[in-house]
């Protein structure tokens, strides 16, 4: 039999040990959960590092990206659209259904047959409504496609006879600079028969980021203030690889011979001392040059020694203004 004293001590004893169970699984609980924030830490840095290197590849590759030339012969000679069959799928049936009812023994017990009657009608008109909504989707549709085909095909005649205005219309129905922000804040074209005049307002320097990101060997994530020298470098390319992607899809859009690209923006007028939209980069890229280049390889910023150009900077103190190239005729 157990004595009061032994059954107190055996109890003592239980929630002792019972206890030490649960502070062990607090510990381990808790350094589980330490090595797990560890891990999503680590993972954490990995990703803000490939985000960082990530955009500083892609504001300087801007001209790797380009729209397939536009066969402007292929446009001229496709052929009008055909107009839809207008179809009256639904009313048919359930006319069909109509004409053939026959009311059955129980429909003429219960006067069933003229509710049955009108019930059929009532579905052949929803079925009419049915069947003009699709068709007028198609017409619709088609109609779209005939004033698309009406417009590319005037397009494509003026740019066959080298049509300033339909220069401008080429550019205006495929908007190839309609994402401007990467590019710049704004493009003004002066066209030509045989060339066109191009002023891009560039992205500030906001775009490139001020400092750079790393992994630690620990996994830890490393944030330190870019080398100016770096920051003037990226910008530079960034600029230089707008200016390329935007000579590439001119040529892609328009049989222009050549093009001159200025890189503008807002500099202190050294004599005046207030701001002024100055070029910083002014160049002139045929396209014959341009379709030789390894876009996937080229460096940017080098590739305008290819080209007839005027650009002054310094890893240093950055752009400084240049006179723009000037035009032969």
């Amino acid at each position: 039999m157990t004595t009061l004293k032994g059954a107190i001590r055996s109890y003592g004893a239980t929630v002792r040990r019972i206890e030490r169970e649960q502070q062990r699984q607090a510990r381990e609980a808790a350094k589980q959960f330490k090595e797990q924030q560890k891990l999503q830490e680590i993972e954490d840095a990995q990703q803000a590092v490939f985000n960082w290197s990530n955009y500083v590849e892609t504001i300087q590759s801007l001209h790797k990206k380009c729209t397939t030339p536009i066969d402007w012969d292929q446009i001229r000679n496709s052929t009008e659209p055909i107009p839809p069959v207008l179809k009256s799928t639904h009313e048919t049936r359930a006319k069909n259904r109509l004409l053939s009812f026959k009311p059955s023994f129980i429909d003429r017990i219960f006067g069933l047959k003229q509710k049955k009657i009108n019930q059929l009608k009532h579905f052949l008109e929803k079925a009419i409504q049915k069947d003009t909504k699709h068709n007028k989707i198609k017409y619709d549709k088609y109609l779209q496609e005939l004033n698309n085909w009406k417009e590319l095909q005037a397009i494509s005649i003026g740019i066959e006879k080298k049509q300033i205005a339909s220069y401008k219309n080429a550019l205006s129905y495929f908007e190839p600079f309609s994402d401007i922000g990467e590019l710049g804040t704004q493009i003004n074209c002066i066209f030509e028969t045989d060339r066109i005049d191009i002023n891009l307002h560039i992205n500030s320097l906001d775009i490139i980021p001020t400092y750079e990101l790393k992994q630690t060997s620990t996994g830890k994530l490393s944030k330190k203030n870019m080398a100016k020298s770096k920051f003037n470098e990226l910008y530079q390319d960034h600029i230089c690889s707008c200016i390329l992607r935007i000579a590439r899809e001119i040529f892609s859009y328009l049989p222009v011979e050549h093009v001159r690209i200025n890189a503008m923006t807002e500099l202190v007028n050294g004599r005046t001392g207030h701001l002024e939209k100055q070029p910083i980069v002014s160049v002139i890229i045929p396209k014959k040059t341009i379709e030789t280049l390894n876009m996937d390889t080229l460096d940017p910023s080098d590739s305008m020694q290819n080209f007839v150009h005027a650009m002054k900077f310094s890893k240093i103190k950055g752009f400084n203004s240049v006179t723009k190239i000037k035009l032969t005729t």
